[in-house]
């Protein structure tokens, strides 16, 4: 069992996000986009959607404005900690760790229904002993990030 093996205390911190300057321009495209979407499905009388649009719009320049904040994530002998979040080892199904573009990312599956698959950055000098670690506690299965995610960083957003 996980819980009965004791682990040395593995600490990292790591942005939440690639933080993308977007130029002017980009922000012009997507307020453009958002009103031209916008007007048409008012045209079309779908007056709720129109709210959706709007609202998706505004939303994804705010976050876009947003830079990441740092989170503290630790391997612990109780489970895995990422910011305010502690994770038992038994609500773990397994852990992958893959290498892109010159980056390791740790790929955690939680018995979750709604974003099963965290997706970690984690120093490249720290990724072998993180992944001696998690060998002794999980099992190692093969994960892929989420398209959704991957699409959405080659839009650079």
């Amino acid at each position: 069992m996980p819980n009965e093996i004791e682990i040395d205390k593995i600490q990292w911190t790591a942005l939440e996000y690639e933080h993308k300057e977007h130029s002017s321009d980009w922000f012009w495209a997507v307020g453009l986009i958002t009103l031209l979407a916008v007007g048409l499905t008012i045209w079309f009388k779908n007056y709720l959607f129109a709210i959706f649009i709007f609202i998706s719009g505004a939303s994804l320049i705010l976050f876009s404005v947003r830079h990441p904040q740092e989170v503290p994530f630790s391997i612990e002998t109780e489970g895995l900690v990422m910011g305010k979040y502690k994770y038992p080892w038994k609500q773990i199904k397994g852990f992958d760790i893959k290498k892109r573009n010159g980056q390791h990312k740790l790929l955690i599956e939680l018995n979750k229904y709604f974003l099963p698959v965290y997706t970690i950055s984690i120093p490249s000098e720290l990724a072998p002993q993180i992944k001696n670690t998690l060998d002794e506690l999980l099992p190692r299965v093969e994960l892929d990030e989420s398209k959704s995610m991957l699409l959405m960083e080659k839009m650079g957003m």
